[in-house]
């Protein structure tokens, strides 16, 4: 038996107060578009996961089975992440900005402040970029600043275009809850007088 149940943003919408009520017993995993999107799940569930938010991302989710690939391009440009770590006044690791520019442009998430609040509350997204439930979301500000600050570095996009271009386009035709923003990170690369190399 499945520890926690699944519903569609649908029937979601027909029968919340139902669902909450469901959720004191066993988490329930709201799904948009065909993906896992937000989770409902009682204070007691909460707080005895505290440090488990792996527990709450399925095995099979697509940013899952394809984690492995991006650390391994993360892993092959180690020098280049410790040369971005010494950038003026960043805060955040360097990895974990670009692990949030990617999660911005694999949902398309329209801006960075939507992109803070989700960092806040969908598991998923906290789970990619390594917090974990009981760790506050940096803020706003400061994520704003740092983003800014990496998509100033040609190497820090060029990264990302890379883990785009290597990870990702091939998956995408398999994969449709990503709805990679294209324009996004062909905006990205023409800062630095660079076009894009991946197409949709």
């Amino acid at each position: 038996m499945e520890r926690y149940s699944k519903v569609g943003m649908q029937e979601l919408d027909q029968r919340l107060s139902k669902i909450v009520e469901a959720a004191r017993k066993k988490p329930v995993s709201v799904y948009r578009y065909g993906a896992p999107w937000v989770w409902i799940v009682s204070q007691d569930d909460w707080q005895s996961a505290l440090k488990e938010v792996s527990s709450y991302i399925p095995a099979g989710h697509s940013l899952v089975l394809l984690r492995p690939q991006i650390d391994d391009v993360f892993d092959q440009h180690r020098d280049l992440l410790q040369a971005l770590n010494v950038e003026p006044g960043l805060v955040i690791a360097p990895r974990t900005v670009l692990q949030v520019l990617l999660l911005q442009l694999l949902y398309s998430v329209p801006s960075e402040q939507q992109l803070h609040e989700q960092l806040n509350y969908n598991l998923l997204f906290r789970w990619f970029v390594g917090l974990d439930l009981s760790q506050k979301v940096w803020s706003a500000a400061t994520l704003r600043r740092d983003i800014a600050t990496l998509l100033d570095d040609p190497r820090a996009v060029q990264l990302i275009q890379k883990i785009i271009g290597e990870v990702f386009c091939g998956a995408l035709l398999h994969m449709p809850e990503f709805s990679l923003n294209f324009a996004l990170l062909h905006t990205w690369l023409a800062r630095h007088g660079a076009t894009s190399t991946t197409s949709n």
